[in-house]
C-alpha cells in the first residue's frame, strides 16, 4: 500500500532528477522536511542549459509537465515571433519557449515572489526574455493572491478585496502597450481560474491574439470554460494536448502541422 501511495511521487522525481538522484531526493523530502524548498539544479533534456527546481514542490511535476511530456509541444507551421506567458511560475515554461523559439520576443508574467525570484534565474541567460512581476486581471491596480493549500503552482487571485498577498496586477492591454506590441503570436495562460475574468473582458485586446493556449479550472472557478469559449468565437481551430486547449485564428499563420 505503502508502494502504491508513493509511486506517483517517486515516478516524478526520478523523471525529473533521474532514477538514482530522484530517489535520493525523494527520500531525503520525505526524511527531512527542513530540505523542502532547497534549490536543485536539473539538466533540460536534449540541450546544454539547465533550469533550477526546489525539492517538496510543484516544481518537480512542473518539470515533468514541460520538459518530459511535452505539455506545450506544438507543431507549429511557422514559428511564433511574439510570446506571452501568463502564470508564468518560475519560468520552466518560458524557458521552454526560449529554446524552441530563440527568435521569438517572450514576455513573461508571474506574481507570486518566490516563483518569480526563481523565474529570473531560470530565464537569466535568454536575452529574449522579459520578466514581469504581476498578476494578469482585468483592471490595474493592486489584487490579493491567496494559497488555497496545493502548493506554489496553485496561487489565485482572490480579488481586489479578497484576503491573500496584495500584488500588482496588469492588464493585457498594459502588455499590448507597454511593450510595444501590435500582435501576440501566441498567448499562454495557466492563472488558476482568473482566466474567467480575464476572458469576460476580452474584447478591447482579443483582436490582436493569433493563438491562445491555456488551462482552463473551472473546478476551481466554475465558469471559466464559458467565458473563454464566448471570447473566441473567432478561433475557430482548436487542438488538445494533455489538460490544454489550443485555439487559432482561421488565417492564423501558426497553424499547427499535426
Amino acid at each position: 500500500e505503502f508502494v502504491v501511495r508513493a509511486w506517483p511521487q517517486f515516478s516524478a522525481y526520478a523523471r525529473c532528477l533521474g532514477m538514482a538522484r530522484g530517489a535520493a531526493a525523494l527520500g531525503m523530502v520525505r526524511c527531512w522536511p527542513a530540505s523542502r524548498g532547497r534549490l536543485m539544479e536539473v539538466p533540460v533534456p536534449g540541450s546544454a542549459r539547465t533550469v533550477q527546481v526546489r525539492l517538496g514542490t510543484s516544481d518537480i511535476n512542473v518539470f515533468v509537465h514541460v520538459f518530459r511530456w511535452g505539455e506545450y509541444g506544438w507543431e507549429f507551421a511557422e514559428s511564433p515571433r511574439v510570446i506571452v506567458d501568463a502564470g508564468a511560475y518560475t519560468g520552466l515554461s518560458t524557458a521552454y519557449f526560449a529554446m524552441r523559439y530563440p527568435a521569438a520576443k517572450i514576455i513573461a508574467i508571474e506574481p507570486d515572489e518566490a516563483n518569480f525570484e526563481l523565474l529570473l534565474r531560470n530565464t537569466a541567460g535568454f536575452a529574449n526574455v522579459q520578466a514581469v512581476r504581476a498578476a494578469l486581471w482585468v483592471e490595474q491596480g493592486s489584487v490579493a493572491l491567496a494559497d488555497p493549500g496545493h502548493g506554489p503552482w496553485a496561487l489565485r487571485l482572490a480579488g481586489t478585496a479578497g484576503a491573500g498577498t496584495p500584488v500588482p496586477a496588469i492588464t493585457m492591454d498594459d502588455v499590448l502597450r507597454e511593450y510595444h506590441l501590435d500582435t501576440i503570436d501566441l498567448l499562454k495562460v495557466d492563472i488558476e481560474g482568473s482566466e474567467k475574468e480575464l476572458f469576460a473582458a476580452a474584447d478591447s485586446w482579443i483582436g490582436q491574439v493569433d493563438a491562445i493556449c491555456l488551462e482552463l479550472h473551472d473546478r476551481f472557478k466554475p465558469g471559466c470554460s464559458r467565458a473563454f469559449y464566448q471570447a473566441v468565437g473567432d478561433f475557430r481551430t482548436e487542438f488538445r494536448l494533455g489538460e490544454d486547449v489550443l485555439v487559432l485564428r482561421d488565417e492564423s499563420r501558426l497553424c499547427p502541422v499535426s
